[in-house]
């Protein structure tokens, strides 16, 4: 069956601040340059592109959801009601929970943190300085988002180990679930000896994630401190926004190396390249990780990478091929492969090289394929 019309439905589209919002935009873009008509159900302050039709909701004040997730499924839900499609694509899953239609809906799994929560709230004491917030938060959307995965026709997954949780963890049937690889449009930059030259004169880490605490923040602030006596002008720059940005602040305190750090907050998908171009290392040690579609932007732009040795970042980065993996909570270990990053020029070489190879392994337009194939197949049944 031939795909004509597809509705997506995102929480964040064009200006988009997480992995989330860049497949979003990326997938109705490539959907329709291959001839299929999309319409984007978006919250206000979302920004349309030319091509898509376009229709905006608002999230209720209320919402307590990261990226306010339920009320916007709810919203979702009410415009849907006078729409038509031959495919309803939730780019989180998490978005259908309100959704009762009778068009085919699917969505998309883009991590499995909370599939994989813990019911003894001191299990998150040592990792996070929210531990009580962040059980009772975990205790609360486990629930919510298990109902709603399970109303879906079929789910796609970023990665084999997403798959594998959320189907293990929440009892749902593993060919229910395809894993689709997450691509962006973005063509691999050169890397010439005068950048590497500026990018190691005043070395900066790049850390680029919202929720800081989770992708290993303090990790890398701690691993910052033992480097300094070694680098004494290295940077740390911070991408991103988040409820917790001043416990982070405040931790960069506590180890004396505030002056070393630049929390920048939010900034604009189109700005984002000019600090992948001017750092010499891109560093996010998840504790989890659904995939991690940053470390394409960051391989993209020519640039070094050291990851989580967790979930689907493995399926991306090959420790010592491509970047580096380390343990989650092992500090010692970062400052090390930071270290052997700024100093071996043989190993950032490879590590740019091998990262340019990859990034074309997981071009936006074999997500495209792969996508239209799974609506095909969905829409046949």
């Amino acid at each position: 069956m031939s795909i004509r019309r597809v509705i997506l439905c995102t929480q964040q589209f064009g200006n988009y601040w997480s992995g989330l919002g860049a497949y979003a935009t990326s997938l109705a873009k490539g959907l329709v340059e291959r001839g299929i008509e999309v319409v984007v159900i978006a919250p206000v302050g979302a920004q349309p592109i030319d091509g898509v039709g376009w229709i905006e909701v608002e999230p209720a004040r209320w919402d307590f959801t990261h990226g306010n997730w339920l009320s916007l499924s709810y919203a979702f839900a009410r415009a849907l009601k006078t729409l038509d499609a031959d495919i309803i694509h939730f780019t989180d899953a998490r978005e259908a929970f309100a959704y009762h239609g009778k068009i085919p809906a699917v969505g998309t799994l883009h991590d499995d943190y909370f599939a994989r929560h813990r019911w003894w709230p001191w299990y998150y004491r040592r990792d996070y300085v929210d531990w009580i917030q962040r059980w009772a938060y975990y205790s609360i959307v486990t629930l919510l988002e298990r109902k709603a995965f399970r109303k879906l026709t079929a789910l796609t997954a970023n990665s084999n180990a997403t798959a594998q949780t959320i189907s293990k963890r929440y009892h749902i049937a593993i060919d229910k679930i395809t894993t689709i690889y997450l691509g962006l449009d973005l063509t691999p930059q050169p890397v010439d000896e005068e950048l590497e030259r500026e990018r190691l004169e005043n070395p900066k880490l790049l850390f680029v994630g919202g929720n800081m605490q989770r992708k290993g923040l303090p990790l890398v602030l701690r691993a910052l401190k033992q480097l300094l006596p070694s680098f004494p002008n290295l940077r740390l720059q911070i991408l991103g926004k988040n409820q917790n940005l001043g416990k982070m602040q405040h931790l960069a305190q506590k180890l004396e190396i505030q002056e070393h750090v630049d929390f920048l907050g939010w900034v604009p998908p189109d700005r984002v390249n000019d600090y992948f171009r001017r750092a010499a290392v891109f560093v996010m040690p998840s504790l989890m990780e659904g995939f991690g579609l940053v470390f394409l932007e960051a391989m993209a732009a020519g640039l070094p990478v050291i990851g989580g040795n967790v979930g689907g970042t493995r399926e991306l980065i090959e420790d010592g091929v491509n970047g580096f993996l380390v343990e989650p909570l092992d500090e010692r270990a970062l400052a090390k492969k930071i270290k052997i990053i700024l100093k071996g020029e043989s190993v950032r070489h490879q590590f740019i090289s091998a990262g340019s190879t990859t990034f074309q392994q997981f071009e936006s337009s074999r997500t495209i394929t792969d996508t239209i194939r799974f609506y095909q197949a969905v829409a046949r049944t």
